[in-house]
């Protein structure tokens, strides 16, 4: 991948997971059932497993595919 587009896409993932936790926090306030906030911590966590992948290519270029 190129490194700006890879550097985009970490952007992106995490504004994503910023919002995904701001989302959580008003959730909770709002009384949300289980299954909207169970809904909200697998959107997080697909996200985070994504960041993660996404930093490893960013510092160990073809690292995560080998």
């Amino acid at each position: 991948m190129d490194p700006h587009a890879t550097d985009a896409h970490v952007e992106s993932l995490s504004e994503r997971i910023a919002a995904l936790a701001a989302e959580r926090q008003e959730l909770r306030l709002a009384g949300a059932s289980d299954e909207v906030l169970e809904a909200n911590r697998a959107q997080l966590g697909m996200s985070q497993w994504a960041l993660s992948h996404a930093l490893i290519e960013r510092h160990l270029p073809g690292f995560a595919a080998a």
